[in-house]
């Protein structure tokens, strides 16, 4: 007799307009139909996916989030400390999910739910951010606190645009923090108005920010910073530099591949994990987690983001 197959759904009912509630039964009952034995759990307050994720290590044989990026960051968060590598999957329903964009997840919840029930497994690596984790991105500096500033009903209506209008606000107004970024490479020194590690084929709903071929499985995460602009003429190249997503000598973007880099800053910076909370830092060393987590995907092998060309600018 086969054995049956035991299904953790860590559920944020309020994700994407309240979707995930409004989807539930259809997505249990796919889960049921492909065979999986199925517990619900309705996350009651921030922390408590990571809670119930870790406390799942050998009662389950798959956990999955029902959520935005955040829900996913704390189910990463709490399966990294398993003993064994852990079995996940992910039924997207944020805003900008920009993760499931990277391998593939589809927006429909059933078959999004059908990909979570019978998807091929995908190890991926996953970041390290001190002692906590994170999927596709730590980030500083603009954009990253656009998740708190902007307004919760403006975010389910208008969605990217939302962020994308805060963010152009920040750009304007923004001072930047003076950093020193320490890589395998060398030391990058700057006034940096964003900069963030990544695992991820877009960032904040855009795609193609990043440069080269990106593979979230290839033990390297991508390091992005953007230099804060000393004039309306930098910026405006800035600006037509991220709109067009073609970086010129000129936009004061740097790009690397890493597999650990080490910030340090004169006063404590904010940060964001997977659009987290990350809490403010002096000094922090992000690391790559090579092969961590095993998804279940839509295709085993999701394909590389897109060449784009960035020419990097030295101070």
């Amino acid at each position: 007799m086969e054995k049956e197959k035991r299904m953790l759904l860590l559920v944020n009912p309020y994700a994407g307009k309240k979707q995930a509630q409004n989807s539930l039964c259809d997505i249990v009952d796919q889960l049921n139909k492909a065979g999986w034995r199925v517990e619900v759990r309705i996350t009651q307050s921030r922390g408590d996916a990571c809670e119930q994720a870790r406390k799942a290590e050998g009662k389950f044989d798959r956990v999955t989030a029902v959520g935005g990026d955040g829900t996913l960051n704390e189910l990463i968060t709490g399966v990294a400390g398993w003993n064994t590598r852990p079995d996940v999957g992910y039924i997207p329903m944020g805003t900008t999910n920009d993760f499931a964009a990277s391998l593939g997840f589809p927006k429909d919840p059933k078959a999004a739910a059908k990909v979570a029930a019978e998807g091929e497994p995908f190890v991926c690596d996953i970041g390290r951010f001190e002692d906590r984790y994170f999927a596709y991105i730590a980030a500083f500096g603009m954009f990253t606190d656009v998740a708190y500033l902007t307004d919760q009903q403006a975010k389910n209506i208008f969605g990217r645009l939302a962020y994308l209008f805060q963010g152009a606000l920040e750009l304007g107004s923004t001072q930047g923090t003076r950093m020193k970024v320490v890589t395998e490479e060398g030391i990058i020194e700057g006034d940096f108005i964003f900069g963030a590690v990544t695992n991820s084929h877009s960032i904040g709903g855009f795609k193609g920010l990043l440069t080269g071929e990106i593979y979230l499985d290839d033990g390297w995460l991508e390091l992005l910073l953007i230099r804060r602009p000393k004039n309306a003429a930098e910026l405006s190249e800035l600006v037509s530099s991220l709109l067009s997503q073609q970086f010129t000598q000129k936009s004061g973007v740097y790009y690397a591949k890493v597999k650990s880099v080490t910030f340090c800053a004169d006063q404590p910076v904010s940060w964001t994990l997977d659009g987290e909370d990350g809490g403010a830092h002096e000094q922090v060393t992000v690391e790559c987690m090579p092969a961590a987590i095993s998804f279940a995907v839509r295709e085993k092998e999701p394909a590389a983001a897109p060449n784009v060309v960035v020419v990097t600018q030295t101070e």
